[in-house]
């Protein structure tokens, strides 16, 4: 058999569903010959009659029955395939919004958005560095798809997908008496030059309540924004400070990373997103692939 001209059998619908070379030469925009002429091309072809002519209606044969439910079975197929089809490519070629805590920011997000990427060379990815406060903030108003912060207790507005829990650690300078130790209990902080993260930082919150539980204070010294400025302080030797496992390999040769006991100290990083948002499909590819690389490094 010849092959079958798709417009054919797109006109062989119409005539069918509408019983009437008049009205569908209205909706295809054609004349009535023309169609009429596209439809005997189609019996042409196959070599049987679909439609039985009347002065008053167009009737189909059984062959014209047959072949109807075939096409359109097949025209519905191709129909959702192209949609699909068109939903992947429009993915490909989205922006993913993103706020994310410096700390994350500063380690495994470059090397998440380079396997991204890879995969999605047409996709943007814009990156809002914010504090854990204002990723809530950012996340609940929409101005970013989803953030990457640690867990916020009592808050509500937005959803925290666990990711994974890490240590925090005491980073001193290399010649500080704390240094010669394997773990450093909190209470030995106390009295010790400190540099301290903004009160805007979860991590600051989670160091803050448990020395309130312990009864000691800190001497706090210099408050900085970014995790990097922090360990900048404590290679210039002005004091020690707690920073989360994710920043140890940012630390100098003359720092040293000691693990904090009685008590321990952890922080729980999460996905945050609004309640009952559905991601676009692309969001949904990076949202995975965050989850798999950032756990997968722990």
């Amino acid at each position: 058999m010849a092959n079958i001209n798709l417009k054919l059998l797109q006109t062989f619908v119409l005539v069918a569903e509408h019983g009437s070379f008049r009205r569908a030469a209205a909706e295809c925009l054609r004349t009535p010959s023309a169609v009429s002429m596209q439809i005997k091309t189609l019996e042409d072809q196959i070599g049987v009659a679909l439609f039985m002519r009347t002065t008053r209606r167009v009737e189909l044969t059984l062959e014209g029955r047959m072949l109807l439910d075939r096409v359109q079975r097949t025209l519905d197929d191709l129909s959702e395939g192209l949609d699909e089809l068109t939903d992947a490519v429009s993915a490909r070629r989205g922006v993913v919004t993103l706020a994310s805590s410096p700390t994350i920011a500063a380690t495994r997000l470059p090397a998440i958005v380079a396997a991204f990427q890879d995969r999605f060379p047409k996709a943007v990815v814009r990156v809002r560095e914010l504090q854990s406060t204002q990723i809530v903030d950012a996340v609940s108003d929409e101005s970013v798809d989803f953030g990457l912060g640690p867990l916020a207790a009592g808050e509500s507005r937005v959803d925290f997908a666990p990711l994974f829990d890490e240590e925090l650690y005491a980073v001193v300078p290399e010649g500080h008496p704390l240094a010669r130790r394997q773990r450093v209990p909190l209470a030995a902080l106390a009295g010790c030059p400190m540099i301290v993260l903004s009160s805007m930082a979860a991590l600051r919150s989670v160091v803050d309540e448990a020395v309130a539980g312990i009864g000691i204070t800190l001497d706090i010294r210099y408050e900085a924004q970014q995790p990097q400025t922090v360990i900048a302080f404590v290679n210039a030797g002005v004091g020690i400070a707690v920073l989360p496992r994710i920043m140890l390999p940012k630390l100098g040769p003359g720092v040293r990373a000691l693990p904090l006991c009685e008590p321990v100290l952890r922080r729980t990083l999460c996905i945050i997103s609004r309640p009952g948002h559905r991601p676009s499909p692309l969001v949904g590819e990076f949202k995975a692939l965050v989850s798999h690389m950032l756990v997968a490094g722990f």
